[in-house]
């Protein structure tokens, strides 16, 4: 801890004391990982130099929604260094609502053509449901942030009813970082995601993969990049 970060002058008594753990928090802030004041794995591996790849944070500006229904709007507008007024400008009326933001397609059968006519509207890559593993998905952000797709009922998701799916409200944020080892648990691989959530504040958090695919397993519903 002292090699890594400048001031922190600890005496090596084998006691995590209090200057110990306010230290470990520091360090945490600097490098983008989880403020918990505890050395797990993804601190070790920064402190230890033992990371897989060089850490990645990519620069977009952070944009709050500025209504409960347009996180997409935001989404779209941070990913493309863009604004929110841009995006649903540039966006078909018919794919989106002020009250509901945008359909997502998660009540129909054939969620593609949609899709692809978003992702096109916005010279976006898209990439379909799957269940990432946290080395193929810290490849992805390698490349460039990932807007995230998620669904909160995946029992909706799930369920058929006569029209197609009984469908999932969801939501979009903008995965900008990751940093970690190869771990297939994802428990040392750690995400810098900015969340346009909620209306006129926003958030910044970082976030352990196996944490962030474990809270909802449709998570990665749809990507874009």
């Amino acid at each position: 801890m002292n090699r890594k970060l400048p001031g922190a002058v600890l005496t090596v008594d084998g006691d995590f004391g209090n200057r110990t753990l306010a230290a470990v928090r520091r360090f945490q802030d600097e490098a983008w990982l989880v403020v918990d004041g505890e050395a797990g794995q993804c601190t070790q591996n920064a402190l230890f130099d033992a990371e897989a790849y060089a850490p990645v944070r990519h620069v977009r500006p952070f944009i709050p929604q500025p209504t409960n229904s347009t996180c997409w709007a935001a989404a779209t507008a941070m990913l493309k260094r863009s604004t929110v007024a841009a995006v649903k400008a540039a966006t078909p009326a018919d794919m989106w609502d002020d009250t509901n933001g945008l359909y997502n397609q998660s009540d129909v059968g054939d969620w593609v053509p949609q899709t692809q006519r978003y992702a096109r509207a916005h010279g976006l890559l898209y990439y379909p449901p799957s269940s990432w593993i946290p080395r193929a998905f810290a490849d992805l952000v390698r490349q460039g942030p990932v807007m995230v797709d998620t669904l909160w009922d995946t029992r909706g998701y799930l369920t058929r009813v006569p029209s197609g799916y009984l469908g999932s409200p969801g939501h979009m944020t903008l995965v900008v970082g990751v940093r970690g080892d190869n771990d297939p648990t994802g428990r040392g691989t750690s995400l810098m995601v900015y969340d346009p959530w909620e209306p006129n504040v926003g958030k910044r958090w970082r976030v352990s993969y196996q944490r962030w695919v474990g809270e909802v397993s449709t998570r990665t519903y749809r990507l874009f990049q």
